[in-house]
């Protein structure tokens, strides 16, 4: 209990460096995503990169799943201790990155699932080359996010990109991968309509991981919701206590 109380402390004092988390942010989205997270980790002792996954030469057309993974496998530092968070598309992303890297946990919230995990999928029409989020309608973000405050979603509705449809298409097929061989965390919303909390649950049996769910949040509830800063240090703790 003890080491426990300890951990937590240095985890919220700010006086000593954790390491490094990459937040990888989720379909449409950017870095932007973790803007409520940021400053919660950075005060912690943590180096955070939340950089934007970019289309190959300005183009969703011609991007891949691939040229997103190389992206991530650059931003993950060799040394030090290495934290992965993805949320929606950007789970599965440091999935498979962690297959490649050695990193010492991943941090999965409300996380898109590998191949053969969770319920069948009902794949429905081919998302086209590109998937046109950009400068959507003010009620699709309001939809979205029930759960965040008024100047939330429209900070959000102005950043909204397109997005891949190539991108899309594969993880709507299912990506082969393994577990995570290091301490995962799945971060679930009860009320997430993206990823039903079913597949979530699945996800995280799948990995063996610890759960924290959340009653009512949405989708995009643990990073933009009223409640993001609470969400992001319930995984300071989490991180913590798992510290070698």
């Amino acid at each position: 209990m003890l080491s426990l109380l300890a951990g937590l402390a240095v985890a919220t004092s700010g006086s000593t460096a954790q390491g490094t988390v990459v937040m990888i942010h989720g379909a449409g989205g950017g870095g932007w995503e973790y803007d409520l997270w940021k400053p919660v980790f950075e005060k912690a002792g943590w180096k955070v990169v939340n950089k934007d996954l970019v289309p190959v030469n300005g183009d969703y057309a011609k991007t891949e799943f691939e040229d997103y993974l190389r992206q991530v496998l650059t931003w993950t530092p060799k040394s030090g201790r290495v934290v992965l968070v993805g949320a929606s598309m950007g789970g599965i992303l440091a999935i498979k990155a962690a297959e490649i890297e050695r990193v010492d946990a991943v941090v999965l919230v409300n996380s898109t699932t590998p191949k053969g995990v969770g319920p069948a999928r009902n794949p429905g029409a081919p998302v086209p080359p590109i998937m046109r989020w950009a400068n959507g309608p003010l009620k699709d973000t309001e939809d979205a996010m029930p759960d965040s405050d008024r100047k939330t979603i429209l900070w959000a509705w102005k950043r909204w990109r397109d997005e891949s449809g190539a991108v899309m298409n594969s993880i709507r097929s299912g990506i082969n991968a393994h577990p995570p061989k290091c301490p995962t965390l799945c971060v679930l919303a009860t009320a997430d309509t993206d990823v039903p909390l079913a597949r979530g649950v699945a996800l995280a049996d799948w990995a063996k991981a610890d759960v924290f769910t959340y009653r009512g949040m949405s989708h995009v509830g643990p990073l933009m919701s009223t409640r993001a800063t609470e969400v992001a240090q319930s995984v300071l703790h989490w991180l913590a206590a798992r510290k070698k």
